[in-house]
């Protein structure tokens, strides 16, 4: 012992060489170790059957050779089994082929229909009809999806709101989006071809990618804020007459940004699979009809933990420590502990709405900083800290607030992702707190279709959902439940669609302080039950001063009432906003104070009051701002914003070039004093100084760094080989220490007693 303990206390002290060989020392016990969990997986884990879902009641999986009359049973069942915030959620897999032409589908509350083909056109179906509830509207057709389908019926209607998402589909007929008569406020569709026409009905606002449609299909009635990127078959003439009397309600872009569609299950004759699309960036418009050319890898059900609402927080961690994904089946998981992906390119795939709940004042769900191309997709998060409770952790954090390095690859994408906070009788009507529900921390995110949601209406304040019902007098519990921030972004580089936050009340309901962000589709609905002054109320769409570039499209911001608002959307002067939009509900134009607030980064504000205004809405087709394209982004490219011929063109206040600016300092970053007529205005560092000097300097400014790192590895490569433990001798250490090698004699029973350890021990 110690012979180990001064040999140990040598090479501590030892030369960089031997730092960098001890380094690999640890790596390779590492290794050694990641292997021996791979063999021990069978000792706790067994072999999932080819019926996984064998002993899941709430996972239905149908066959067209199955009597349509028991498929029809269970179908309605399970629509009579779910309600608006009860606890029972259910997936309906649809196995590859033709189902009877009898067979009928309604799809309520937390419930997944998914046909499991590789192609939509494997499963063929000819029914979907979601309609309006009891209220005579669909403004609460809320958690509920369509995926991997071909519909046949000459109409399909699909009358939804909020987080019902429609994806991977073939519609042969007309796609309804409402009834002629009752209020919607969707909504969310990628990836689907439409045979006929697509009417927008009653569709308050909605957002529509890589879909295909015939030349004229579009037909609108109202509706205040669309968006269609990457669509076949619409144009600016479709646009303008959709638009009718509502100017700029029209978004068109041909092309789509960086994006990737969700993972899904397929079942391929023999075995269940999980596909993952690959991150595209701009991909050719209209519906995916090349599939294998979008995948970009597939993960077998072997590689799969599949959790079950039975399972504890341990077990499933456990799981996700031995596999390459987790499925999470329907039903609510109440955690003990947050789960957390530590590993790239996981997946975390949800089916039947399941419902994570946190544990008191931590996450639900963590992704490790620094992953690549991590998938967390159909996911309901429910905050479970109580209102006393000092702070609450974010629902969903992905990485650490703070970076050591920037990203450039993907770090990942979200998908279909909903947060909310209320009273709800599940969780006994308890008042809960929620700081941040959504924080996107790594760069080089795709954010695709989330909605954060504190409660306007609850199953705990003696409220029956009626027609006339009217939420607007009725003091709800969920009112007295804190949140803070909807989505907060502080990652460089990510890019959103689709984005809805409502009734956030302490603070901005989302917040942008990432670099070069992108967003496509936003749509916020202030609290109506608060009781903050005009100057107290934040904005639902709130941009970091300090930034200098941010793309956003098709934003809309409502009130509903007479509670009055500061200013819809406060962002940096360098944000480019177009067709922007507020609208006001049984009350004054100017409930908002000011539409548009830009803050420059000494706090100066410039705001515009609402304009262009007619039938409650209030549109601009763009916000001024400062073009800063001539400055390198710290920690971040410009974003790679698909054309924009389509849209309006922006006016730009002024374009920063080289000579507008001089250096004023520089160790890693230079700061420039921008000539904009501004006594003393100095910005922020952005742009490293080319000379040879700086360039030093900025090298010199890392070495600390550099020698903190290598100290850092050093002790974690010495901890892995050791374990921090005493490493007891080996016979060969008691040789090397003069032991048994015929010089000196074995008689001393205390040599015997080291030689017997060292033997036990190796």
């Amino acid at each position: 012992a110690e012979g180990g303990v001064t040999r140990c206390k040598r090479w501590k002290g030892a030369s960089m060489q031997r730092w960098i060989l001890w380094i690999w020392i640890g790596c390779i016990r590492r290794f050694a170790n990641c292997y021996e969990d791979v063999f021990r997986e069978t000792d706790w884990q067994e072999e999932v059957p080819k019926e996984w879902y064998a002993n899941l009641p709430n996972v239905v999986v149908l066959d067209p050779e199955m009597e349509t009359s028991s498929m029809q049973e269970k179908i309605i069942e399970v629509q009579n089994a779910t309600s608006h915030f009860g606890a029972e959620r259910y997936a309906i897999l649809l196995k590859p082929g033709v189902y009877s032409d009898r067979l009928r589908f309604n799809p309520g509350y937390y419930t997944s229909i998914i046909g499991v083909g590789s192609a939509p056109e494997d499963v063929s179906i000819s029914d979907m009809w979601v309609s309006n509830d009891v209220t005579g509207h669909a403004t609460n057709n809320f958690w509920r999806s369509l995926e991997g389908v071909t519909i046949t019926a000459p109409r399909t209607m699909w009358a939804v709101s909020q987080a019902s998402p429609l994806r991977r589909s073939v519609i042969g007929g007309e796609l309804w989006l409402s009834h002629e008569v009752g209020y919607s406020s969707g909504g969310f569709i990628s990836d689907v071809k439409i045979g006929k026409s697509l009417v927008m009905g009653t569709q308050q606002q909605w957002f529509a990618r890589q879909m295909t449609m015939p030349p004229g299909g579009l037909k609108c009635w109202q509706g205040w804020n669309y968006i269609f990127m990457g669509v076949e078959g619409i144009d600016v003439e479709m646009g303008y007459k959709c638009n009718k009397g509502t100017p700029d309600k029209v978004s068109i872009m041909d092309r789509t940004a960086r994006s990737a569609e969700k993972p899904y299950i397929v079942w391929e004759g023999s075995e269940w699979m999980i596909h993952v699309p690959k991150v595209v960036h701009q991909p050719a418009p209209g519906y995916i009809q090349d599939r294998k050319s979008h995948i970009g890898w597939k993960l077998s059900f072997r590689e799969v933990f599949v959790a079950n609402p039975e399972m504890s927080s341990e077990k499933i961690l456990q799981g996700m420590r031995y596999k390459a994904a987790l499925l999470l089946t329907p039903g609510i998981y109440t955690l003990t502990r947050p789960l957390e992906v530590t590993k790239d390119r996981f997946v975390v795939l949800g089916i039947g709405f399941p419902t994570l709940v946190s544990p008191v004042g931590q996450s639900c769900l963590k992704v490790r900083s620094g992953l690549t191309d991590v998938r967390i997709a159909s996911i309901i998060f429910d905050a479970n800290t109580p209102v006393s409770h000092g702070y609450a952790e974010p629902l969903l954090q992905w990485g650490d607030a703070t970076k050591l390095f920037v990203r450039q690859e993907v770090s990942g994408v979200a998908s279909d992702i909903v947060a909310r906070i209320g009273a709800f009788a599940y969780l006994n009507c308890e008042l809960k707190r929620a700081d941040n529900m959504l924080e996107f921390n790594d760069d080089s995110l795709i954010i695709d279709n989330v909605w954060v949601w504190h409660a306007d209406h609850d199953d705990c304040s003696n409220f029956v959902m009626a027609k006339g019902a009217d939420m607007m007098d009725h003091h709800f519990k969920s009112d007295q439940c804190q949140s803070q921030h909807g989505v907060v972004v502080n990652g460089n580089n990510v890019v959103a669609y689709g984005v809805a936050v409502e009734h956030i009340d302490a603070g901005h309901m989302l917040l942008w302080n990432g670099e070069a962000g992108q967003l496509y589709f936003f749509q916020a609905e202030l609290p109506y039950h608060s009781d903050l002054t005009l100057q107290q109320r934040y904005a639902a769409y709130a941009v970091d001063r300090n930034i200098y570039s941010h793309f956003a499209l098709g934003l809309g911001v409502y009130i509903i009432g007479g509670k009055p608002a500061y200013a819809a959307y406060l962002l940096s002067e360098y944000c480019d906003l177009r067709n922007v939009v507020t609208v006001v509900i049984d009350a004054s134009d100017d409930s908002f104070h000011h539409q548009v607030c830009q803050e420059s980064m000494e706090g100066e504000q410039t705001c515009y009051k609402p304009q262009n205004c007619s039938w409650s809405r209030c549109w601009r087709p763009w916000v001024p701002y400062v073009d800063a394209h001539a400055l390198k982004l710290r920690g971040a490219s410009w974003p790679r914003i698909p054309p924009t011929e389509k849209l309006p063109e922006p006016k730009i206040l002024q374009r920063l070039t080289r000579e507008d600016r001089y250096q004023v300092s520089s160790w890693q970053y230079a700061d420039y004093q921008l000539g904009r007529g501004k006594k003393g205005v100095t910005r922020e560092a952005v742009e490293a100084s080319t000379s040879w000097t700086s360039w030093t300097r900025s090298w010199i400014g890392q070495l600390p760094w550099l020698a903190l790192v290598l100290m850092i590895a050093a002790n974690f490569g010495y901890f892995l080989c050791f374990g921090g433990r005493t490493r007891q001798p080996s016979e060969a250490d008691l040789i090397l220490r003069g032991y048994g090698d015929g010089t000196e004699s074995m008689d001393d029973s205390r040599d015997v007693e080291r030689l017997q350890m060292g033997t036990a021990s190796r």
